[in-house]
């Protein structure tokens, strides 16, 4: 094990201390050029042009590569860090679920579209799993809240996080990034960056993550939660001519770190004995978890090992067909794949083992016209994706006591979901300066998608689903039935055996958005934005006794006002921004709960009619003496259900009534302080100390019955708000070409809640991590 850290380490750290000592002598950057990237004119794309952020009427967090690494932001996970109203929990089986002012989509399918969309340089990360190693050498994030669906694609009703990677130089450059922490961790991270033509540039990243063990058993000798990630990317950037510039970029990653273990927090049998089936051990008894983070309980036999890996090759040409109109394309293919254990009912003993295979193969194109017509800007282009999801789930009934057919029982069952998806776009977009200080706006999208499902559930091969739901189908209909063993199993409404279920789900929408903003002076903008946004609908992966469970959920869709301004103040010593916003939603997708004959209670998405969301975001930047820097923002949301779905089944399988409940997984009150204190030591050696304070109250996992007689269980699925301290010191090179940080992150070792679910007979949770802490020495060659 140690030789192979050494190894890790040797081989980014030797990659760039090779490419360092071929580079040339540093530049200086000057503390004002340092303040005014700090305080001044932050250039972003989130309009699918460069625009200065102060300019740009929509709600959007900033953050630079740098700050990111400063605050330990190392994945998409981590940006609730410094983004209020961001939120992320896992799904059963690990997976992230993103969420930006209450809205997200809760669902353990992989073949989901999110409703938080991720990008890196505008290219699609069109699944959350895909976006774990996103945040390798970045420029700079912009987290963009509200419906984006015009200019970033149908699903973003939530937001959309895109990533600006760092891009080749016209001067050789190379870096490096090493840190050492709690539980052995130990990360590598090195660039090398420069010309190889007078027209083509490249820059190649990579990265590497190791840790041990975090996760220990507190009924057995077990431990669990090692780290082995790698991730890398190479870019070039050519000048194909003096009007063309073609984008190149390859990257991958590669994933073989352990599955977080959930926690038990409650056993209780759906159908009691003796009418459920007989476990054959004492499950009841088993201690539910303790308070402790590290503390977890699996089957001692179960390697939680996962092997997942993703490439995406990707293009972008621009080419200037005038001085005023540009032609842009943007090509990505994309793979996924993934082999995630996970034991479910997060016992000791042999059950509720799962195993989530799965396989993504995305393709988008992209074209766009845009032009610059003094008073107007203008954009047009089209948009086509094609998806192919395959999931097969791996699962366990012993996780619940309620399957099982008269005299028959099955062991292991495989749960097939394979869709086909098609979405065809086309959009544009108009800004009128009708004054030096008064513009409006206007964007629209048209998309069609087709989705495609092919699925079912089966035995391995053994018979015995097969004959239990034969057995189930003679019974209902009087017809003797036969399913051979080890083929699709899945019974029709009518309870009549389907050598497969296949189903389609082809719709279209109209996405929208009107925008009024005024600028009064350079360091004042107050804008109005109204937008009408949709999420595509999706078929589950979910155990069926019948097809009924396989049903589609529709598009959601979402009318969304927002006020905000953004104000500088003392020669931009402060910056101050603001938003209101109210949401009103059609069809909102929602985790509530089915009954299947054969395999009890099970999760599933829920059509809420009618939904609404309230809130406010405020935010400030202050710099209030030399080396002082301060952050705050907040955010308030309120969110209810107004209307009941057709049929409103709670977590505990009992019919109730959701009206006047919050969403799940939407805290009512965010918020964030950082300070950091830079000062000098002597001419050419600087000093900080900073930390901040992250919180928020609490908020539920899923839509709750509150039915007197479940009340000690759904209190489980209630997560407590918390707060989390992490602290920063360090010294540095006045010009920032090395920097040593001493960083602890949950200094006081708050436990918390990340999610918590009712998976048949278990309910369980997920943690934060504990207390770590650790050094970073980071080092910089070459111009800047």
């Amino acid at each position: 094990m140690f030789k192979f850290r050494v190894m890790a380490l040797s081989s980014v750290a030797g990659f760039v201390l090779v490419a360092g000592g071929m580079a040339q002598a540093q530049d200086t950057v000057s503390a004002a050029g340092q303040d005014q990237a700090l305080m001044g004119d932050i250039i972003v794309t989130a309009q699918k042009r460069s625009e200065r952020l102060s300019d740009v009427p929509i709600s959007i967090n900033a953050a630079s590569g740098d700050q990111l690494k400063s605050m330990g932001v190392s994945s998409t996970d981590d940006l609730q860090k410094l983004v209020p109203g961001f939120t992320f929990q896992k799904t059963v089986y690990g997976l992230p679920v993103y969420f930006i002012r209450g809205v997200g989509f809760n669902d353990t399918t992989l073949g989901v579209s999110p409703a938080v969309s991720v990008y890196v340089d505008q290219q699609p990360l069109p699944f959350s799993p895909m976006a774990r190693g996103a945040t390798l050498d970045l420029e700079r994030v912009e987290v963009l809240k509200g419906p984006q669906g015009t200019l970033f694609g149908q699903n973003s009703t939530g937001g959309a996080v895109n990533y600006i990677a760092a891009k080749p130089t016209p001067q050789l450059q190379a870096g490096f990034d090493l840190s050492y922490g709690r539980f052995n961790q130990v990360n590598a991270e090195g660039y090398i960056s420069g010309p190889i033509t007078d027209t083509l540039r490249m820059r190649v990243a990579l990265r590497n993550e190791y840790q041990d063990d975090w996760q220990k058993g507190y009924t057995a000798r077990q431990s669990n939660g090692k780290r082995r990630f790698y991730t890398g990317r190479v870019s070039l950037d050519w000048d194909a001519a003096d009007t063309v510039r073609v984008a190149l970029t390859v990257t991958g990653w590669r994933d073989h770190s352990d599955s977080q273990q959930s926690q038990l927090t409650q056993y209780t049998a759906l159908v009691p004995a003796p009418m459920g089936r007989p476990l054959p051990f004492p499950i009841e008894t088993f201690p539910t978890a303790p308070r402790n983070s590290r503390a977890a309980a699996w089957d001692p036999n179960l390697d939680l090992s996962q092997d997942n890996y993703f490439y995406q090759f990707a293009g972008r040409i621009e080419a200037d067909l005038s001085d005023d109109v540009m032609l842009t394309s943007l090509t990505s293919y994309a793979k996924y794949k993934q082999d995630i254990p996970i034991d479910l009912d997060s016992t000791t003993y042999s059950s509720g083992v799962s195993r989530d295979f799965g396989n993504i193969r995305s393709f988008s194109q992209e074209m766009r016209l845009s032009g610059d017509a003094g008073k107007i800007k203008w954009m047009v282009g089209g948009n086509y994706q094609n998806d192919r999801v395959i999931e097969n789930l791996l699962f366990d009934p012993l996780i619940t006591s309620g399957t099982g057919v008269g005299p028959f029982t099955f062991d292991t069952t495989y749960v097939d979901n394979d869709q086909k998806i098609s979405s065809k776009s086309a959009f544009g977009s108009l800004d009128y300066a009708i004054t030096e200080q008064l513009t409006v706006q206007g964007s629209i999208r048209y998309t069609d998608q087709d989705r495609d499902f092919a699925g079912c559930v089966r035995d391995a091969g053994n018979g015995q689903l097969s004959a239990a739901l034969a057995f189930l189908s003679t019974i209902v209909t009087g017809q003797a039935a036969t399913i051979p063993a080890g083929v699709c199993a899945t019974l029709s409404p009518g309870y009549v055996p389907l050598p497969i279920v296949t189903n389609s789900l082809n719709q279209d929408n109209l996405s929208w958005r009107v925008s009024a903003n005024y600028k009064p002076n350079s360091d004042t903008l107050l804008y109005a934005n109204v937008t009408k946004g949709y999420k595509a609908g999706s078929f589950p992966t979910l155990p069926s006794g019948t097809s009924v469970a396989l049903t589609p959920i529709s598009q959601e869709s979402v009318l969304a006002y927002e006020v905000g301004t953004k104000l500088s103040l003392l020669s931009r010593k402060i910056q101050i921004t603001a938003a209101a916003f109210y949401y009103d939603y059609r069809d909102k997708q929602l985790v509530g709960y089915i009954i299947d004959p054969v395999f009890g209670t099970l999760p599933s998405l829920v059509p809420i009619p009618k939904t609404r969301v309230t809130g406010g975001e405020f935010s400030i930047v202050a710099r209030p003496m030399d080396g002082l820097t301060l952050s705050a923002n907040s955010t308030y949301l309120s969110t209810r259900i107004q209307q009941n779905p057709a049929t409103p089944i709670g977590p505990f399988g009992n019919v109730t009534d959701f009206k006047g409940q919050s969403f799940p997984y939407t805290p009512k009150w965010q918020g964030f302080l950082d300070a950091q204190y830079d000062f000098a030591l002597s001419s050419g050696l600087t000093a900080f100390v900073g930390g901040n304070v992250a919180g928020r109250t609490r908020t539920t996992a899923v839509l709750l019955s509150n039915a007197p007689a479940f009340a000690d269980q759904e209190a489980l699925l209630r997560i407590p708000g918390y707060k989390l301290l992490d602290l920063r010191t360090g010294f540095a090179a006045a010009d920032e070409s090395w920097r040593v940080e001493f960083w602890g992150r949950n200094v006081t070792n708050k436990f918390y809640v990340i999610s918590a679910t009712r998976n048949s007979d278990f309910t369980t949770r997920y943690t934060g991590m504990p207390v770590t802490y650790g050094v970073t020495f980071r080092y910089r060659f070459g111009a800047k």
